[in-house]
């Protein structure tokens, strides 16, 4: 049997995780002194409720080796079992560098690694992908090569209502070029590569909309779209009922923007992630 593992950082909610068969291991959020798992302790609400309220800023960091050594474990029980597991870019997490360290202490043909580069909705739109291939008889080998190959195929744009959160955070990449004076602007950001790419600054909230939906229209066409908010359920509203128009006989997947991803987005950020056909 062949286990799917991800990390929290997919922003797939612990329900449907379990509904697909997929095991989550989460990264940990903290607020000064306080500790929580991601997913499991702290949920978006709450997360940003405290982000809102707290004159703390939140850190991060990635699950121990002994996270995955303990799930590994677990799901290699049977002679028969098979791991593959797909995480958020090796370039803005050492998540996958702790599932490395874990593996090598099992058989390395039981447990399959893939750096996604990519994170939120564009990792979980590759999982729901390798779950597909699993569902279609893929051995574990094939599931992490197809998923290795299609990570080129995975575009990210988010629209953030400040870059200050990604600036503190130490993982604005590329986007480093809009610091400055700029760090009160609305900027669209991308993921390519596996880090943070300065897209646009556009005039207004409006525009960049209109540019994510744009941007939507040059991945044409579509195996899947997740469109992801950071407690702007409205953006997301309108975000979808202007993609509906350019996106035929694909369902968006619709989520939050979960803890982790959250401490660096901010609050008030609205993404989409697009996976192009095979």
């Amino acid at each position: 049997m062949i286990h799917l593992v991800t990390d929290s950082t997919s922003d797939i909610p612990p329900s449907d995780a379990q509904a697909l068969g997929v095991h989550i291991v989460p990264l940990i959020v903290r607020f000064g002194d306080e500790q929580y798992r991601d997913g499991i302790d702290i949920d978006p609400d709450q997360f940003y409720a405290k982000l809102e309220h707290s004159g703390v800023h939140p850190t991060t960091s990635q699950p121990s080796p002994d996270a995955f050594a303990t799930l590994y474990q677990t799901l290699l029980a049977n002679p028969d079992d098979l791991v593959v597991g797909l995480h958020i870019s090796s370039k803005l997490s050492g998540t996958l560098q702790s599932a490395t360290l874990a593996a090598k202490d099992f058989d390395p043909a039981r447990i399959h690694l893939v750096d996604t580069e990519s994170v939120s909705g564009g990792l979980q739109l590759l999982v729901r992908a390798a779950l597909d291939d699993i569902k279609a008889g893929d051995s574990a080998a094939v599931v992490a090569d197809k998923a290795t190959r299609r990570r080129s195929k995975v575009t990210i744009l988010v629209l953030l209502d400040s870059l200050t959160y990604l600036h503190r955070g130490g993982r604005i990449g590329r986007a480093q070029a809009f610091v400055g004076s700029l760090l009160n602007v609305k900027p669209l950001i991308a993921i390519r590569d596996g880090e943070v790419h300065p897209v646009a600054r556009p005039r207004s909230w409006s525009k960049g909309v209109e540019m994510i939906v744009e941007g939507v229209r040059g991945c044409a066409p579509l195996r899947g779209l997740a469109e992801f908010h950071a407690a702007t359920t409205e953006s997301l509203l309108d975000l979808e009922a202007r993609l509906s128009t350019v996106v035929l006989n694909v369902n968006a997947i619709l989520g939050r923007i979960g803890p982790v991803v959250g401490a660096y987005s901010g609050p008030g950020g609205l993404g989409v992630a697009c996976l192009g056909a095979d």
